[in-house]
């Protein structure tokens, strides 16, 4: 870090502890600065490998959150520059000082000057991504915390959390605050026990994690899985013996053959892309709980989405492009009358073997670029 830089950082710790404590003067806060000198050395950093050294420090010294700071500029995956990425499944928020700086637009400021405006732009920032890591929607007023900011210079204008985002922030800081299990001891943290109570406990923060991962957009996002599936669906569509096959299975086959697919492609994907390796060397905690839980969860939903599409679109194009009688020539061994069950069981069966293939084809997609999706709620 330059030292204007440091500086900086130091003022925007004070203004964020002093505004934090005047709105919400019933926690106790604290905000210590750890210093690593190997983390964001590089003119750009991946967002995944930072929140893995954040996830890493806010664990071993017991804090709720982490936020780490780099000069380096975060990769963006969908946008044109990225000013932090938070992660609420982690509970942990990467901010980038690379584009805050005021010298990068005007260079006749003063150091003191340059220190104030970063001061104040890395404050508004930071509690921005705070709000994400609480489940805070963004908010229409210019002046908001909360307000999605369109570049650095409109954080010169944040100035408070709106009366809505503070009631908000005060019910979802009071559950943070409360004794975690495993700071109470009376719940093995290997048990099969911890982990139903940490479920329980943490249900409403586990449902808004999935939300933030928009798992419905899994299929536009990993789009080596979504070629995959998608190609299954069009090879078995013009194969007579697919027909055959699916529509003379039962729907309780294709049921049972769909769930175990499902289950089966999501657990291979955050296996083979590695998703939870760092927290099963850690140990459990109410934190890692609420990540995997969270996480696993969205995959399958995820897949889920992927499934419907598929299934929805072997309908379709059953129903546009093939007629009765051709369906009747490469279905030869189905006897009676064509029933929307027949179609269904052909639908569940391609979608099915499509969600396996896709799963093959998402384990090439960058192992980098799989967990940005999976941790990143978004790029600020």
């Amino acid at each position: 870090m330059s030292k204007p830089n440091r500086k900086a950082i130091e003022k925007a710790r004070l203004q964020t502890m002093r505004y934090l404590e005047e709105v919400f003067p019933g926690f106790l806060w604290r905000m210590p600065t750890i210093k690593r000198q190997k983390l964001g050395r590089l003119p750009m950093v991946e967002a995944v490998e930072m929140l893995d050294a954040g996830s890493a420090e806010r664990d071993r010294a017991g804090w709720d959150f982490a936020f780490v700071i780099t000069q380096a500029d975060i990769h963006s995956h969908y946008r044109n520059r990225t000013l932090a990425t938070p992660s609420q499944a982690l509970g942990v928020a990467v901010l980038s000082l690379a584009r805050l700086d005021p010298a990068m637009a005007e260079e006749d400021l003063t150091e003191n000057a340059r220190i104030q405006i970063l001061a104040h732009r890395l404050t508004a920032l930071a509690l921005h991504v705070f709000g994400h890591l609480n489940d805070l929607p963004h908010a229409s007023s210019g002046d908001c915390y909360m307000h999605p900011p369109e570049g650095p210079s409109e954080l010169d204008s944040f100035q408070r959390y709106s009366e809505e985002s503070q009631e908000l922030l005060q019910e979802a800081l009071s559950a943070v605050a409360d004794v975690r299990l495993e700071e109470t001891r009376t719940v093995p943290a290997d048990s099969l026990r911890f982990y139903v109570k940490s479920i329980w406990h943490n249900r409403r923060e586990i449902v808004h994690a999935i939300m933030e991962t928009r798992f419905w957009r899994f299929p536009y996002h990993f789009s080596r899985l979504t070629t995959a599936a998608s190609s299954t669906l069009l090879i078995l569509l013009v194969t007579a013996e697919a027909w055959d096959l699916g529509m003379r299975q039962q729907p309780a086959v294709v049921t049972g053959f769909s769930f175990i697919a499902l289950l089966g492609a999501s657990l291979y994907v955050l296996k083979r892309q590695r998703i939870f390796d760092e927290t099963w060397r850690r140990g459990l905690t109410e934190r890692r709980v609420i990540s995997r839980v969270s996480l696993t969860t969205a995959m399958l939903l995820g897949m889920m989405t992927t499934y419907a599409l598929l299934f929805a679109a072997t309908i379709a194009i059953a129903q546009v492009f093939y007629p009765t009688d051709l369906i009747r020539e490469w279905a030869a061994s189905l006897h009676g009358p064509l029933r929307w069950r027949h179609f269904l069981s052909l639908a569940g069966f391609i979608a099915s073997l499509g969600i396996i293939i896709g799963a093959l084809g998402a384990s090439f997609e960058a192992q980098v670029y799989f967990r940005h999706v999976a941790f990143v709620d978004e790029e600020t």
